[in-house]
């Protein structure tokens, strides 16, 4: 059953669910993988396109990193209780792991390395000396502790829903900012890389690549723990730099087809 317009902010969502009250419910909470303006391109809108059965409350918000998660809580904590979703979709860590926070765990080959208390395994060279581990750890740490949050609030006032998880995608450190207009960003990743030395692509990659796979090792390791829980694993899908439009946000191709490949088939059965 088609209900038209489905991506909602709250006041209008309320106003649908008053109106098509069998209708499945989705809560969108997450940075700008949900919340890409002002093109229609980013998943949560991707999604709502495959599931056009499905009201999906629309709380994403552009460069939303650990603070700006946390004083969203309350309102998250509200709307779980209110609306008992059938899925609550997260997008978040991203801007922790391979966003602005990157300049706080990089390093010269030079300075002092720690390795923490994780598992690394192996570790390949350019991350030994470029990445200060045991700071990423802690980053890794406050990724999950926001995540946490939300499983908590979602056993308590409806056990039920069903949360999904996503890993993003290997980015491209390609020096390639935000742009709208006359407005351009600074890019997020390439220039901490440069500045401690690490100036080839590939290198860069391998780092990139690496941030990544550690961030959904942690992902993994917690659904594990939890029932009701699904890790969308996208990475690999985009293998172009042509797919991305910048540093860290694919183009709306991009969107669509990790939309399509990945979180259709997962939550085919709990959305409509």
């Amino acid at each position: 059953m088609a209900i038209g317009r489905n991506n909602l902010a709250l006041v209008q969502f309320h106003k649908a669910v008053e109106t098509h009250k069998e209708a499945r419910r989705a809560l969108c909470f997450g940075d700008s993988w949900f919340q890409y303006p002002p093109h229609p391109t980013d998943l949560n809108k991707q999604i709502a396109k495959l599931f056009k059965g499905t009201l999906f409350l629309r709380e994403g918000v552009a460069g939303r990193d650990s603070a700006m998660w946390k004083a969203a809580m309350p309102r998250i904590q509200r709307e779980i209780g209110t609306y008992r979703f059938d899925a609550i979709l997260l997008s978040t860590g991203g801007n922790d792991i391979v966003g602005e926070e990157l300049r706080e765990f990089v390093k010269t080959p030079i300075q002092p390395q720690s390795p923490g208390n994780s598992a690394w395994g192996e570790i390949p060279v350019p991350v030994f000396d470029h990445i200060r581990l045991e700071t990423f750890e802690h980053a890794l740490r406050y990724a999950i502790k926001d995540i946490k949050e939300v499983v908590q609030c979602r056993d308590l006032y409806s056990p039920q829903s069903i949360i999904y998880l996503h890993t993003y995608d290997y980015i491209w450190p390609s020096g390639v900012g935000y742009k709208l207009g006359p407005i351009k960003m600074q890019p997020w990743v390439k220039p901490y890389l440069d500045q401690v030395g690490l100036t080839d692509p590939k290198r860069q990659r391998v780092v990139t690549h690496w941030l990544i796979d550690q961030f959904t090792r942690e992902l993994r390791a917690f659904v594990s723990q939890h029932a009701n829980m699904i890790l969308i694993d996208s990475r690999g899908a985009l293998r172009s730099q042509q797919q991305w439009e910048n540093e860290i946000h694919p183009t709306a191709q991009g969107f669509e087809s990790i939309a399509r490949r990945f979180w259709k088939p997962a939550l085919s059965g709990t959305l409509a």
